[in-house]
């Protein structure tokens, strides 16, 4: 092989960086990789000799059997024999079938694309006096693994292929970069013993790969279906035993594989170490693994985060920088909790740390052009792109999501932490069965109440509007869900406009728009904003009777006995004006304060991004076109809510509901005149816009949000508290109970097979 361009600084010959493989270490690998071939051919001889059995056996039982004894009974059993063990044979035979690795996840690179990586690769390569891979290819994995090009059927070829996970290259430092991959590629440099290093490690990884593939349709045969016959989940689960029943022998032979490599693949995986020692030091590669070790904790956390992200229909574009945030989270608690614990600890060891830390490596020349501080990343041309290409096919072909129903959300773009698990929301859920959104009012859309306010009137219009609510629930909640996606659409767009306006480039294919010019922004979250509009009066009709029925329950606590009620509700009772008043003021505000919060949105993303604005004036322009929108916004608000009292403060005394939420004034924001100053002052006078909105908008949104919950949640609680005591557990008079549509569709088909097991929440009746 060729020696690659080298700087002066750099050796005329090759390093010895790879540990010497002794005559034991190869007798060894020469020994474990026949024994592996050994047992994937004894497996395809077991195989092919149950097949040449059973012909045997078909042969001597046909040819001893006329037409006329074929078509008695007793030759049933014989039959079913042998399409059982026929069926049996297939499913054996079938981890022999391997299909090929596939790159879908994966984006190769090229040495045109990424010169400083392939420098790296080759130079490492010439030193190890071992073949550089062919191929090179970026994935989202947390590991660096090499193989051979073509799985098994490429051993001869000897090419292989190197597969890098960006996560990890997110996480560590250029020269760790460099002690990983000479890690890696020491496999390589072997001489004939490479051939051997090849057999065990891919004999091992086909045992693996064919034990746990699946086909699709055992894919559906794990599958539940939500409506399924008693005898077809039997045959299903049959099924499933039987494939693995017939896996049991090649599972064995798997582990035998596994057993009989381990003391090679234990002294592989010591040379690679010290391979990697030897060029970047045993300090620097202790310090490395600590990192990566700490990744499987951080893939952990971005899957809760993306199951998450699936729910809301907003995923995390950069798993890779997710990570990374993940893991200088851990390594900063770790660090801490290791000071805490070194103030009683001994002086000797860190003594012996520090000591430690001035060895030079055998081959640290190599890797001398190589920061020790800088990222790794640093090394990738265009790594924040290659790393949101790489997620993107993880979401589309790792776990076959439709990206187009999605939304790409970046960390700055604000992912909002899941508040689904809050108590007030969960109450307000619970009441409503899902068919109240938590952003949206049911106060004042019908008219005030003329009818009766007695306790029977009250009762049977409960039950009247449970009985109705049934009917059009699930098709509600689906128009409920749509109204609050075509929401979260509008806000990401009207953030993208802002970020257009302030010279960030936006990608079009994020919203499936024809560009990312403002104009085309602005016009679709303008459409996004009339779908909302043209859904507002049937989903106002549908909520109407929610309120009817609300004020009814809360109407049954107000104008009852007290003596027919019970301690909690008689002080609910008590404080319900309150509330009311505290609920009627907010509810009144909310359509102005979901305006407010779209526009938050937008400043929020712009104002994360400040660091990195180009342009001080486009960025300042932005800035003035959605700060006075949210101070208008907020007077608006605050005029709606004039004169509503807010009784429940820390020293008793009442105070106005704005004066609670906004204690201080309007902050005043400067007039600007971009005429006549320098970009240092546009810079200026942007942050202290930015900083001035953040300090006074941020906690005035939090504070009111949780209000408003807060109000929601309570009043919800009293009306469903206050119709179980009157009229019993949520129930309309009969077994069917108001349930969300998943639940409520069990329910009715445990009605109609007249099965109370079958019955979700079904309670005797009284």
């Amino acid at each position: 092989m060729p020696a690659p361009p080298v700087s002066p600084q750099l050796p005329d010959k090759p390093v010895r960086i790879a540990p010497w493989r002794g005559p034991l270490q190869f007798g060894l690998l020469l020994v474990t990789a026949v024994w592996t071939m050994a047992l994937q051919l004894g497996y395809l001889l077991l195989v092919m000799g149950l097949l040449v059995w059973m012909g045997r056996e078909a042969w001597l039982l046909t040819g001893h059997k006329g037409w006329s004894e074929w078509l008695r009974w007793r030759m049933v059993p014989e039959v079913m024999k042998f399409i059982f063990m026929g069926v049996t044979w297939v499913f054996m035979f079938r981890p022999l079938l391997l299909r090929p690795k596939s790159a879908q996840v994966a984006v190769q690179v090229s040495p045109a694309t990424q010169p400083q990586l392939f420098e790296i690769i080759h130079l490492l390569s010439w030193h190890l006096r071992a073949q550089p891979p062919v191929q090179i290819w970026l994935d989202s994995t947390i590991t660096v693994r090499s193989s051979l090009l073509g799985g098994l059927s490429g051993i001869l070829g000897g090419q292989t292929v190197l597969h890098l996970g960006m996560p990890v290259v997110s996480v560590i430092t250029s020269r760790e970069l460099g002690g990983l991959l000479a890690q890696e590629l020491s496999h390589n440099a072997g001489g004939i013993g490479t051939l051997f290093v090849h057999i065990v490690r891919e004999t091992n990884a086909w045992f693996f790969r064919a034990a746990l593939e699946r086909d699709p349709w055992e894919v559906y045969a794990h599958i539940t279906p939500q409506r399924e016959a008693e005898w077809h989940h039997l045959g299903r689960r049959l099924m499933r035993g039987w494939m693995w029943a017939a896996k049991v022998p090649f599972v064995v032979f798997a582990i035998a594989a596994r057993v009989v490599s381990t003391p090679a693949l234990w002294l592989l995986r010591r040379s690679a170490a010290g391979c990697g020692a030897n060029v970047i030091g045993k300090d620097m590669c202790r310090r490395m693994q600590h990192k990566l070790d700490l990744l499987s904790g951080a893939w952990e956390a971005a899957q809760q985060e993306i199951q998450e992200g699936i729910i809301r229909h907003r995923l995390p574009e950069n798993l890779s920088l997710l990570m990374a945030r993940h893991v200088a989270t851990a390594a900063k608690d770790r660090a801490a909790a290791r000071a805490e614990a070194a103030v009683d600890g001994e002086p000797k060891a860190a003594g012996e740390i520090v000591k430690g830390s001035g060895e030079v490596a055998k081959g640290a020349v190599i890797v001398a052009h190589l920061s020790h501080s800088q990222p790794a990343a640093s090394l990738l041309r265009q790594f924040v792109d290659l790393s949101r290409q790489v997620s993107c096919f993880y979401y589309q072909h790792g776990l076959g999501l439709n990206l187009h129903e999605h939304r790409m959300v970046g960390d700055e773009e604000g992912i909002h932490p899941n508040k689904s698990g809050e108590d007030a929301l969960l109450v307000i859920r619970r009441y409503f069965g899902g068919l109240a959104h938590p952003e949206r009012a049911l106060c004042g859309l019908g008219s005030t109440p003329t009818s009766s306010t007695a306790l029977p009137e009250l009762q049977r219009e409960i039950l009247q509007l449970r009985e109705e609510i049934i009917g059009w629930g699930p098709q509600f909640k689906v128009a409920l869900q749509e109204w609050n996606l075509a929401w979260q659409r509008r806000r990401d767009l009207e953030a993208a406009t802002t970020l257009s306006i302030a010279g960030f480039t936006v990608s079009r294919l994020q919203f499936g728009t024809r560009d990312s010019t403002t104009g085309t922004l602005r016009e679709e979250a303008h459409c996004q904003r009339m779908v909302m509009e043209h859904m507002e009066g049937p989903m106002q009709a549908r909520e109407r009777v929610l309120e009817r029925r609300f004020a009814a329950a809360l109407g049954m606590l107000w104008w009852s006995d007290p003596a027919e009620l019970n301690e909690w509700l008689r002080v609910r009772r008590r404080d319900l004006p309150a509330w009311v008043t505290i609920y009627e003021a907010m509810s009144g505000a909310l359509p102005s304060f979901r305006e407010l919060l779209t526009t938050f949105f937008a400043f929020q993303t712009l104002n994360a991004k400040s660091a990195h604005a180009d342009d001080p004036g486009a960025f300042l322009t932005a800035l003035q076109s959605v700060v006075p929108r949210m101070l208008n916004l907020l007077r608006q608000i605050s005029a709606t809510m004039d004169g509503a009292p807010f009784p429940f403060t820390d020293d008793g005394k009442t105070v106005t509901l704005n004066q609670h939420l906004m204690p201080g004034p309007l902050p005043e924001i400067p007039g600007v005149s971009m005429i006549l100053m320098d970009a240092a002052s546009m810079r200026d006078i942007s942050l202290q816009m930015a900083s001035r909105a953040s300090e006074f908008i941020a906690p005035y949104v939090e504070t009111f949000l949780s209000h408003y919950h807060r109000a929601f949640a309570w009043l919800a609680e009293s009306a469903e508290r206050t119709e179980t005591h009157f009229l019993g557990s949520l129930n309309d008079g009969s077994t069917t109970e108001i349930l969300l549509p998943d639940e409520f569709i069990t329910q009715r088909l445990g009605m109609k097979s007249r099965s109370p097991d079958a019955i979700a929440a079904w309670k005797p009746p009284s």
